[in-house]
């Protein structure tokens, strides 16, 4: 059924763009003169290599075939070329929406599939002005550009909701501002539609609260019931509980110190060689304050103060190693620590 439409339609955009009498009386002048040079009283040379002569054929085929792929290809890419700016009612809109159709199956993401609803969507508000504009537009060509609207903000918005409320929230700053904007471009053309935009504004009204009521929720713990409706995901109603922060403290990096030993031998005093000692830190973690209860006073002599202090907790990490010479030449080193 969709592409009996399609062929109508071509043939429809054939018969606009025929050559007009003119042309034709000078493409029949044309013709006329060729033939009268042609010469159709000596016979035409004989075959002589049938074999060849039918060689010649597949060619000719093939290149009639190219001939018409080329014509179907430029017939389609100028059809649409002309149905960018087709409205509803216009004789090419339907391959306008074919075209849609097919640029939203090039989308292989949620994220751009919520995108690409939205700027249908846009693009039907993009029409009823400039119906508003040409006047005298029937009321179908209305309701048919409101449904599609309507359908394209819903689906975008649903999945844009999802997405954001399970990443970095971004995409509802970029929804609301959308639906704002919308919403104002709809109130402007309020005067030329029928009373179905109500229904349009309202949903623009909805997409907008909903957003701004899941952005006030990002910072808690449950952002969204985990239920969704027809404008997205529903957020949550329950107290908004943060997440405490949690500090860590850490000490200088690993230092090495080198210190004179006094084994017999060595270059320092008594004769020792170096050591050398290697300092490791220690990492301190301090968890978040937590109050514990302190009672003053006896039973029934005032009220009860609380105080709060913060629980250090340190980890132990490997003793420094130290490392000195040997107290005998031929006797190995020693290693303390590690």
């Amino acid at each position: 059924m969709e592409h009996e439409r399609v062929a109508d339609l071509l043939r429809r955009s054939a018969d606009a763009l025929a050559p007009t009498p003119r042309e034709r009386e000078r493409m029949r002048l044309r013709v006329l003169a060729e033939f009268k040079a042609m010469d159709f009283e000596s016979p035409p040379a004989p075959v002589r290599d049938l074999a060849a002569a039918r060689s010649t054929a597949p060619g000719r085929l093939m290149v009639a075939l190219a001939a018409a792929l080329c014509l179907i290809l430029s017939l389609g890419a100028m059809s649409l070329l002309l149905s960018r700016d087709a409205l509803p009612g216009d004789p090419l809109y339907a391959i306008k929406r074919s075209a849609e159709s097919a640029s939203f199956g090039l989308a292989f993401d949620d994220a751009a599939k919520a995108r690409k609803h939205l700027e249908f969507a846009t693009a039907r508000i993009d029409e009823m002005e400039g119906m508003a504009a040409r006047g005298a537009t029937p009321i179908g060509s209305y309701l048919t550009a409101l449904t599609d609207f309507d359908t394209d903000a819903a689906a975008g918005s649903r999945l844009l909701t999802v997405l954001s409320t399970n990443g970095d929230g971004s995409g509802l700053t970029y929804l609301r501002d959308w639906a704002t904007s919308q919403s104002q471009r709809l109130k402007t053309l309020r005067p030329s539609l029928p009373e179905r935009a109500d229904t349009s504004a309202d949903l623009l009204a909805a997409i907008t609260e909903r957003a701004d009521a899941l952005i006030a929720r990002l910072n808690c713990y449950t952002i969204t019931t985990g239920g969704a409706d027809d404008v997205g995901a529903l957020p949550a109603t329950d107290a908004c509980a943060t997440r405490p922060p949690v500090q860590q403290s850490y000490s200088t990096l690993p230092t090495t110190a080198t210190h004179p030993g006094g084994g017999p031998g060595g270059s320092g005093p008594g004769g020792g060689s170096s050591s050398t000692v290697t300092t490791t830190p220690t990492v301190t973690f301090t968890t978040p304050t937590v109050a514990s209860p302190v009672t003053t006073g006896s039973k029934g002599s005032g009220p009860t103060t609380t105080s709060t202090k913060p629980t250090d907790v340190s980890v132990p990490l490997p003793l420094p190693v130290i490392s000195l010479p040997p107290l005998l030449p031929g006797l190995p080193g020693i290693v303390l620590g590690g």
